[in-house]
């Protein structure tokens, strides 16, 4: 009905694509561009890998053992050759690559290096359809949450429910929060009523607990564990051991509810509490675009080097107050967000950024998400531009080498679980949390909808379906679509994160709405 081909030739474009070193994600080895995947474990596209060279090597004998032990071995006159000339032939599965120099007779002399790896399966032919349409998933999403004592807490009592761990980041929460009622609110008028009593009460909330005076007057909070009966022995390890810290990319996302709710009820306390919040930013901006990832909460100062990722975090809340206000002061910071994106495509260091995790050193932790984001903005505003797209292409073949599995996962990785069990195909969130994520998943499925809207080729639309397809599989019965897909309890709702089932529903409705344009 939307694509034109069938799915064997549409796997068999993608085996295609994925076995040419020429649409590849750009390892590095270019002057001024190092390798970005010294910490990847698995691949998909043709990979190549920097290794010592050895000196008075004439050439380098590269040999790969896949699982069964067959090897395939090439010749190449540099020691950080891309794996072209096999990687066709090699299957999915562990593969073992030893890389040794070799005289000008051709013989054996010293290794230049090694490494292990596994080969994940480009898109395949066989994926199952979906449990049920998109649009019926997220409404069962949105009822199976306003039913919830955690949500309905907060028209009860106005406060976070203190038996709902996720609760500890109150900015984060919050903004899936308000933003996912407003959707609801207009999805379903019965019960509309309830679903903006909740926007509020959450948004008020937040309010309450935001500094009215100090070096941080105005943002929100990223920590909180005052709200429990019993902090001591009921709070979150993560938010007590930062309670004095505030992740300067949570405040925006507020920012972005604020001006949504102000723009549902009219009540301007929330543009106030919007502006109080963007007027932060606007006079603690770096020269690079971006702002300090982290400050002490108590004094303002920055207590790390690390700078935010703009364009996601930060754009789309300048960008709204660009449209409403007019004042050119946003649009200059959205051209600073842009710009400081862009200075990541050289480096490929798309660093991922939670508030759960550890700032990482280069290319330790690595994410989509910054990747996603640049390339939905060039597919919005710069469709036309080749030389843009050019850069999504390969930004998004990266994003699917490293942040997707089609069919079969790694056995080995960071996480304590067992692959095997792990819900497919689907996305994976940051290398320190190499799991299967819902919202993970429907980010690169989005990212994928919006590739093919631009006119990169049906194939994108494919793959998002398949990975839509796949969210609507791990969806529970009664409408949760958990967080996490690794095993059965995970899946029953374990470790629930409110925010990212709310995002997912979203994506859902977004694929809905563009496939019904299509009919």
């Amino acid at each position: 009905m939307y694509l034109s081909k069938t799915k064997a030739e549409f796997a068999a474009e993608a085996m295609n694509e994925c076995s040419t070193a020429a649409t590849s994600p750009c390892p590095g080895g270019r002057p001024g561009r190092p390798f970005w995947n010294p910490e990847a474990f698995q691949f998909m596209y043709v990979p190549a890998f920097q290794f010592q060279p050895i000196p008075g090597a004439s050439s380098y004998i590269y040999e790969l053992t896949d699982e069964k032990g067959v090897i395939r071995s090439f010749t190449a006159k540099d020691c950080s050759a891309n794996l072209e000339p096999v990687w066709r032939d090699i299957p999915e599965g562990v593969v073992k690559l030893t890389v040794t120099a070799a005289d000008k007779d051709g013989n054996k002399t010293w290794q230049a290096g090694s490494r292990t790896f596994f080969k994940l399966a480009s898109f395949p032919d066989d994926l199952p359809g979906p449990a049920r349409g998109y649009r019926e998933a997220a409404l069962k999403t949105f009822e199976y949450a306003l039913s919830k004592p955690f949500m309905q807490h907060w028209i009860t009592e106005g406060t976070p429910h203190p038996d709902y761990n996720h609760y500890v980041y109150p900015s984060k929460m919050s903004y899936g929060i308000i933003i996912g009622m407003l959707s609801y609110a207009g999805l379903c008028p019965e019960r509309a009523d309830d679903a903006m009593k909740i926007a509020v009460a959450c948004a008020d909330y937040l309010i309450g607990i935001t500094p009215k005076s100090g070096p941080m007057k105005g943002i929100p909070p990223t920590y909180q564990i005052n709200f429990r009966p019993n902090p001591e022995t009921r709070q979150n390890l993560k938010a007590a051991e930062r309670i004095n810290q505030c992740m300067m990319i949570y405040p925006p996302h507020v920012g972005i509810a604020y001006l949504e709710l102000y723009k549902a009820t009219g009540d301007k306390k929330y543009y106030d509490a919007a502006m109080e919040i963007a007027c932060y930013f606007r006079d603690t901006v770096e020269e690079n675009g971006s702002w300090m990832l982290i400050r002490d909460y108590t004094t303002g100062e920055a207590i790390a080097p690390d700078y935010c990722e703009a364009l996601r975090e930060f754009y789309p809340f300048f960008s709204e107050l660009c449209s409403m206000t007019g004042d050119a002061v946003w649009k200059k910071l959205c051209d600073g967000c842009v710009a400081y994106a862009e200075s990541a495509v050289e480096s490929y260091n798309f660093g991922g950024q939670f508030e759960d995790s550890k700032c990482s050193v280069s290319y330790s932790n690595l994410s989509h998400y910054g990747a996603t984001t640049l390339i939905r903005y060039y597919c919005e505003n710069y469709a036309d531009n080749e030389e843009k797209m050019a850069v999504a292409d390969e930004l998004m073949r990266f994003v699917e080498d490293q942040f997707v599995i089609w069919k079969r996962p790694s056995p080995w990785n960071k996480s304590r679980f067992d692959t095997s069990l792990w819900h497919t195909p689907c996305g994976l969130e940051q290398y320190g949390w190499h799991v299967p994520i819902d919202a993970s998943t429907s980010d690169i499925y989005y990212t994928f909808m919006e590739m093919y809207k631009a006119g990169r080729g049906e194939l994108h639309l494919a793959k998002a379906m398949a990975l839509a397809d796949s969210v609507t599989r791990a969806q529970q019965e009664n409408g949760l679509i958990p967080t996490h897909w690794m095993d059965e309890s995970y899946r029953k709702g374990k470790g629930m994160w409110i925010n990212c089932m709310f995002y997912a529903a979203d994506r859902l409705l977004k694929l809905a709405d563009f496939l019904d344009s299509l009919k």
